[in-house]
């Protein structure tokens, strides 16, 4: 971590994360134009329904080069060349799936502009949800954001999901992109514990060996024992106090471990329906307690 941190540890990186962190930002206050640099995201070859009529009068489908950056999503005739339409972030007030029967076609999306919709044809299903997804991220922010959608395209003078005839109608159905502010999250406290006391507890040994460089930094100010010199300690003593108060909390928690499976092996009988006859895992398991009681003893 210590030579990572130094291979980083100037002001081209530091600029470069600070402007990951400002793209992947939430807040409703996030402006795509103060980051002056242009951050590639996401580029690659899809085919998109013209957006004007061609001289037969019918809209047809091209291969285009797709670019899409923190300021705008671009489409060009090849990998290179110059951008033949032009999307700012701020204009896109949705990117949603199209249904495969208007065109009859498969993995089709479309990003929805104030004048227009422009409907996209990724090569697979995958290409087509990462598209998806990406546009939806860059643009979740945007004031004008719609909150409805048409699943369908306008064909024929009316929309095929929905069958009303202005092309300005709004959508009938609800946007799927982004989260709603009173969103609730169903998260499991006991499950996020026990994954944060598994970290510590795989990791005791790393711990312990920090708290000893705390020791030696705090009686012993001379050069640092090589194995503890790949991390700086900046408060030897209160890092000390806060190691042990972590390590001794983790102790405990591991004795109420152990006692907990030592109670419910005690409990658990062998061929009940639980844990029929043959049942490997807990066979594994009874392999496991015996091997932790004569380590206990």
């Amino acid at each position: 971590m210590a030579a990572f941190y130094d291979y980083f540890n100037e002001q081209k990186y530091a600029d470069a994360v600070k402007n990951f962190l400002d793209l992947i930002s939430s807040s409703a206050r996030w402006d795509q134009k103060s980051i002056e640099t242009p951050i590639m995201l996401k580029e690659g070859f899809m085919i998109k329904r013209a957006q004007g009529r061609n001289r037969f009068g019918l809209k047809n489908f091209k291969k285009r080069w797709f670019r899409l950056t923190n300021h705008k999503f671009t489409y060009h005739k090849t990998k290179g060349e110059g951008a033949l339409c032009s999307i700012p972030i701020e204009n896109i007030l949705a990117v949603e799936r199209l249904e495969e029967e208007s065109f009859k076609m498969k993995n089709m999306f479309q990003v929805i502009q104030p004048e227009r919709v422009l409907y996209i044809q990724a090569n697979n299903c995958v290409e087509a949800r990462d598209w998806i997804d990406i546009l939806t991220k860059v643009s979740q922010c945007n004031r004008k954001r719609l909150s409805t959608y048409h699943p369908s395209a306008y064909l024929n003078g009316h929309w095929l999901c929905c069958k009303l005839s202005a092309d300005t109608a709004p959508g009938c159905t609800p946007c799927t992109g982004g989260l709603p502010a009173n969103i609730q999250l169903d998260v499991d406290g006991d499950r996020e514990t026990e994954r944060i006391y598994s970290l510590y507890s795989t990791y005791m040994s790393k711990l312990v060996k920090m708290q000893e460089a705390c020791g030696s930094k705090s009686v012993y100010d001379g050069p640092e024992q090589e194995e503890y010199s790949t991390f700086v300690i900046d408060d030897p003593q209160e890092t000390y106090k806060t190691l042990r108060l972590v390590i001794s909390a983790v102790q405990t928690l591991e004795q109420q471990h152990m006692q907990y499976k030592r109670d419910k092996f005690r409990k658990t009988k062998y061929g009940s329906q639980e844990h029929p006859i043959g049942d490997q895992s807990f066979q594994c398991y009874i392999r496991q307690q015996s091997e932790s009681s004569t380590y206990s003893i």
